[in-house]
């Protein structure tokens, strides 16, 4: 089957989102890569897709003259984010030793 990712820029039609992906294709008379956007509508059955969301495109049956398309999670971008709060190896910072040592 075949599967896209894309960012949401619509949600306001209920069970239904516009996903944009975004392509990189070579330009036909200079060869380089350029990007290409297409908007896809996408079935969402439980309005849980808010703008900005990433979503990946899976193929299904025609739900309606232009979904052809379901979304489905997909896990976020911001992993590295997360790991800088607790520090950049994920070890404790040593402020937070200090405070912890004297409680003990």
């Amino acid at each position: 089957m075949k599967s896209m990712q894309g960012r949401v820029v619509c949600a306001t039609n209920d069970k239904t989102v516009a996903v944009e992906v975004v392509r990189l294709a070579p330009h036909p008379k200079y060869k380089r890569r350029v990007r290409k956007k297409k908007k896809f509508q996408a079935h969402d059955p439980d309005n849980q897709f808010k703008v900005g969301d990433y979503v990946q495109l899976e193929k299904s049956r025609p739900i309606s003259k232009t979904k052809t398309f379901i979304a489905v999670a997909v896990p976020s971008r911001n992993g590295k984010q997360e790991k800088e709060e607790a520090g950049e190896l994920g070890i404790p910072l040593e402020s937070k030793q200090t405070q912890e040592q004297p409680q003990a």
